[in-house]
């Protein structure tokens, strides 16, 4: 016997959000803090450079996999909190309904 298709719940989209923006917003700073500090800083002080500053490939290495895992909850979360405001169905691109 089919189940009834039921419509994804406003709270767990909401719960999915909070908790994706809670591990993108702190792995995205750190990442890029790490990735990109050092780089911004020998362009500032040239003189200053130290090759062993560059730690672009560890932090990405490092933090990049929170970086997709919480950029994918958000997503999941404003998929889920859309569908439950459509009814449970998805709106194709070339409709004006």
């Amino acid at each position: 016997m089919p189940q009834p298709d039921r419509k994804p719940s406003l709270a767990g989209g909401i719960a999915l959000l909070v908790l994706g923006l809670v591990i993108l917003i702190p792995s995205g700073l750190c990442t890029g803090v790490f990735a990109f500090g050092p780089w911004i800083e020998s362009i500032m002080h040239p003189s200053r450079y130290d090759p062993s500053m560059a730690m672009l490939i560890p932090a990405l290495a490092i933090g990049g996999p929170f970086v997709y895992m919480g950029g994918a909850l958000v997503f999941a979360g404003f998929t889920r909190i859309r569908k439950s405001r459509k009814g449970g169905r998805e709106r194709d691109i070339g409709s004006f309904d």
